[in-house]
């Protein structure tokens, strides 16, 4: 858990910790700095509670994503389990998750629905898979193909329903600085690299919406459908940010001692090889028809973009 002047909802959170019915085995909490009753509420906590609490008080602001960078780096335990100091638990989270682990080795990460709640926990009537518009053809890919190629589309995966294996921490840690994701886009799209993806299609924590959140869960049900990807963060045909997120993940492929897991990672390297194509088609316009033909002919504007439609945008625009 991380935590940053959260004491308005941080007691709920905690005594959702406290009413699981698999208790955790350790709770770690970084602190970056509060300046309310936070701190103190978690040496209560700390001071009562029935399992290990560790409480690191950092000296100097690291910001949410260094700062849980911190918490995962702290961890003993074989599940790691992200947490938020302002959302409510269900008291089976911790247990119906870890029973996915237990009956398949091969899972990397777990993550779970959540209701969408206002400031005083009271549902607004949607989940939080329905803003994400996770349907029952998204949870069938990410379960038979690990996850990549939709991570490659968008980032699904929110850190509070989160929960993966410890013996990765080595290979999601550190969290690159310069990359257009934050920690729980990172660590999904890593572990989608070394295993399955498993999901639970039930809201296991009340996600609560405030207005000093860092990120929230707008009603996004009655927008168009979603195709494509990243077409719309790149309307002026501006893959770097893209690119130097596969990059990063590429570089940490090359150096880390799980390599030998890996799998789909040609998936990972055909797409950063086609953005590169993109780039030079963009740049050099009608003299690069040749270019995005054979992009075409090899069926990467339609495996990876929006088909027809990226093409004639990188030719024209």
């Amino acid at each position: 858990m991380c935590t940053y002047n959260g004491a308005r909802f941080l007691e709920e959170q905690l005594a959702s910790l406290l009413a699981q019915s698999r208790p955790p085995d350790e709770v770690i909490v970084c602190d970056d700095g509060s300046s309310d009753s936070t701190v103190a509420l978690l040496r209560t906590f700390a001071a009562q509670s029935p399992f290990s609490v560790l409480l690191h008080e950092n000296k100097d602001r690291l910001g949410s994503t260094k700062n849980f960078e911190q918490a995962i780096r702290l961890c003993n335990g074989e599940l790691i389990y992200l947490c938020d100091q302002d959302d409510i638990w269900d008291s089976e989270k911790i247990s119906l998750t870890e029973a996915l682990f237990i009956a398949n080795p091969n899972v990397s990460l777990v993550f779970t629905n959540a209701d969408v709640v206002d400031k005083n926990a009271r549902s607004f009537g949607y989940t939080l898979w329905e803003t994400l518009r996770i349907d029952k053809t998204l949870k069938a890919r990410l379960q038979t193909s690990g996850g990549l190629e939709v991570l490659l589309e968008r980032p699904i995966v929110t850190g509070a329903t989160m929960a993966f294996r410890s013996r990765f921490k080595d290979l999601v840690i550190p969290i690159p600085d310069d990359i257009s994701l934050i920690h729980d886009g990172w660590i999904a799209l890593i572990l989608s690299l070394v295993g399955t993806f498993d999901l639970i299609d039930r809201p296991l924590l009340k996600y609560r919406q405030h207005d000093a959140q860092q990120l929230g869960a707008p009603d996004n049900r009655r927008l168009e459908p979603i195709s494509g990807i990243h077409e719309n963060a790149n309307r002026q045909n501006d893959f770097e940010s893209e690119i130097k997120k596969l990059e990063a993940v590429c570089e940490r492929l090359q150096s880390n001692a799980h390599r030998h897991e890996f799998q789909h990672d040609e998936i990972l390297r055909d797409r950063l090889s086609h953005l590169y194509q993109r780039v030079a088609i963009s740049k050099r316009k009608l003299s690069g028809v040749a270019l995005a033909l054979d992009e075409l002919l090899r069926g990467r504007y339609h495996r990876y973009s929006n088909g027809f439609h990226s093409l004639m945008k990188d030719l024209v625009k």
